[in-house]
């Protein structure tokens, strides 16, 4: 059976670490994305809307000092300055792009 190409690889984002991630401007924050699909050369970033549009100015890296797998991935953010503060009423989006196409977010990260 033939490998599947980037485009129809199946990522599914099932839970974060926290019920709600809390990162504070201008500094890092570490959390973990549970769920299926995970790999090497995806994007995580933050957007306002389900289906990944309207990103937002936070810069998310793969954590260096955690162990990644297909299952759970380890991730560090850092709002940028001058990021307004997120309404709890209505959490981000953590979202995961992979060749530059939208593959799944789940709700609940706020800039603090």
């Amino acid at each position: 059976m033939p490998a599947k190409s980037g485009d129809q690889h199946e990522i599914d984002i099932k839970y974060l670490s926290d019920n709600l991630v809390k990162a504070a401007i201008d500094k890092s924050t570490r959390f973990s994305l549970g769920g299926t699909g995970f790999i090497q050369g995806m994007i995580v970033y933050i957007a306002r809307n389900s289906d990944g549009t309207d990103e937002v100015a936070v810069e998310i890296c793969p954590d260096p000092d955690a162990v990644s797998t297909d299952k759970l991935w380890s991730v560090v953010a850092k709002p940028a300055h001058g990021l307004d503060p997120t309404d709890a009423k209505n959490p981000l989006w953590v979202a995961i792009k992979l060749n530059s196409q939208f593959k799944d977010a789940y709700q609940g990260f706020l800039v603090v």
